[in-house]
C-alpha cells in the first residue's frame, strides 16, 4: 500500500478542522509545515498540501512547492481552506494565483469552504478585515456579491463541513487502487 503524507499550514484552525477529517477517513502520516524538513519525502507515494487562503494566495504554497516539486514520482494533492462558498470562479483564481500552468498539470488542487475566526487572526489581518468591511459598508449602490461579503465579514463564521471532504477522500482512494 502507498503512504501518504499530508503537510499543513492552520493559521486560525480551520485548516486544523479538515486535516483531523481527513485522517479519520485515510491513513497518514501529518505534520505542520514548519516541521516539513524534518520528513523524508521520498518514503511517501502521494503527498497533501493543505491551508488557508488569504488575500488570494495559498498559505505556505511557496515553501511547499519548492520542497516537492524536484520529487518527480510523487503524486501531489493541494486542498485549500477559505470563507468565501465555492464557485468555479473562486477556484480559477486560486488556480491562477498560485499556480503556472505546468504546476496545474502536476498538483491536483480541492477547495473547502471554512470561515473567518477574528479571535485568532493577527492583528494585521483583524485590521485588513475591518478596513475592508467598512469600505464595502460606506459604497453606494453595492452589488449582491458585495453585500454579501459585507455581511460575510462582519464577524466570526463558521461554513466548514466534513462532506466537503469526499471528493478529495474519493480521489486518494482512486490513487491508492491504481497502484
Amino acid at each position: 500500500m502507498e503512504s501518504i503524507l499530508l503537510i499543513y499550514k492552520s493559521k486560525t484552525g480551520f485548516t486544523k478542522k479538515y486535516v483531523d477529517w481527513i485522517t479519520e477517513a485515510i491513513t497518514c502520516r501529518v505534520i505542520p509545515l514548519d516541521e516539513m524538513n524534518n520528513a523524508d519525502m521520498n518514503t511517501y507515494d502521494i503527498i497533501i498540501y493543505g491551508a488557508g487562503i488569504h488575500a488570494g494566495r495559498i498559505q505556505g504554497l511557496k515553501e511547499f512547492k519548492m520542497k516537492v516539486l524536484s520529487l518527480v514520482s510523487k503524486k501531489i494533492v493541494v486542498f485549500v481552506t477559505g470563507g468565501a462558498p465555492y464557485s468555479e470562479e473562486i477556484f480559477t483564481n486560486i488556480k491562477m494565483n498560485n499556480y503556472s500552468p505546468d504546476e496545474l498539470n502536476r498538483f491536483k488542487l480541492f477547495y473547502f469552504q471554512s470561515g473567518l475566526n477574528y479571535e485568532k487572526m493577527g492583528l494585521s489581518d483583524k485590521a485588513m478585515m475591518k478596513i475592508y468591511h467598512k469600505i464595502l459598508e460606506l459604497k453606494k449602490n453595492r452589488s449582491d456579491i458585495e453585500d454579501g461579503t459585507n455581511k460575510a465579514i462582519s464577524g466570526s463564521y463558521d461554513h466548514s463541513s466534513r462532506e466537503y471532504i469526499e471528493p478529495l477522500i474519493t480521489y486518494l482512494k482512486q490513487l491508492l487502487i491504481k497502484s
